[in-house]
């Protein structure tokens, strides 16, 4: 019951729509209890459903997870092999935690590349993303295979392979199409990010979506270690913040919108560098026709990264 009125107190301040995790310090966590590392990777997933209750409690929207970096690859064959073993069967689990998920309204989303996971775990994510999709209460996202430098690169890639095809013009290029294009697709930015273990980095996590003040907070339990009241502190001291937050965020967008036209000539002049295009230097388009072209777009984007769901 204690945990109940916290968050009944929390609710009377401004709530955070949107908390980002990086989720630091299952193997130390497993060194500490002299096991094995996937002991706490385990510990770590309960810890994960442990947040989601927090979380959807405090009347949080949207959650995003840094469970596997793309630079995680680069450690030896045998221990990513175990990690994807661990990860399919955690998904699978995820499946069978159907009161958990449907009670709360979870759903899934997978950021990152796709493409780099196996076989077997990329049917299983897909499955989980496909039977969660009409749930609306919560959004867990999972950033794994991720990097912020890589997604900004898809992004770039993707808008450039849509006007070297005709499905984009270069005067649709803005910075809000690249928000768009991102794994997040332009939804809330986090409003808090947490660093649990003590470690005082991003790491490649949502560095674009942070950037117009996010809440960060670096805090020293590791991840399997961390409590409710751990959690209930920091939206505490976020919700003391927020109106130097919210005026650093209408801050900062005003200067974005300054520096939006310069911004996306040199985006658009860099893409041309590596994508040649045929198409004339042509006046903007009617309105419309711009968002309809957008619109279109996305939505093709959108079914091409998702294609796996449904195979």
């Amino acid at each position: 019951w204690h945990q109940k009125l916290a968050c009944r107190v929390l609710r009377m301040g401004k709530t955070p729509k949107h908390i980002a995790f990086i989720m630091d310090g299952n193997r130390r966590f497993a060194k500490k209890l002299h096991a094995e590392s996937l002991v706490g990777h385990r510990r770590g997933y309960d810890t994960l459903l442990n947040v989601l209750k927090w979380c959807h409690n405090l009347g949080v929207k949207m959650v995003t997870v840094y469970a596997f970096a793309l630079d995680n690859f680069k450690r030896s064959k045998s221990e990513v092999d175990s990690l994807m073993e661990l990860a399919a069967q955690k998904f699978e689990e995820m499946m069978d935690e159907e009161k958990l998920i449907s009670e709360y309204g979870v759903r899934v989303q997978i950021l990152g590349d796709i493409d780099r996971l196996p076989a077997n775990l990329k049917k299983t994510v897909g499955r989980v993303m496909k039977s969660t999709r009409g749930h609306t209460q919560l959004t867990l996202n999972i950033a794994f295979g991720y990097s912020a430098e890589r997604e900004m690169q898809q992004a770039g890639a993707t808008i450039a392979k849509a006007v070297e095809n005709r499905e984009l013009k270069w005067s649709d290029v803005s910075g809000d199409l690249v928000r768009r294009c991102l794994y997040t697709k332009g939804e809330y930015e986090p409003d808090i990010l947490i660093r649990t273990s003590g470690e005082m980095r991003l790491s490649d996590f949502l560095v674009s979506q942070s950037r117009t003040a996010t809440w960060i907070c670096f805090i020293s339990p590791l991840w399997p270690e961390l409590s409710f009241w751990h959690l209930f502190g920091v939206v505490l001291k976020y919700q003391r913040h927020t109106s130097t937050l919210s005026h650093e965020r209408s801050r900062l967008r005003y200067l974005e919108t300054q520096e939006t036209i310069e911004a996306v000539e040199a985006f658009a002049k860099a893409l041309r560098s590596n994508y040649k295009s045929k198409e004339n230097n042509v006046a903007t388009s009617n309105k419309i026709e711009m968002a309809n072209r957008i619109r279109k777009f996305l939505q093709l984007t959108r079914k091409r990264r998702e294609a796996y769901i449904d195979t």
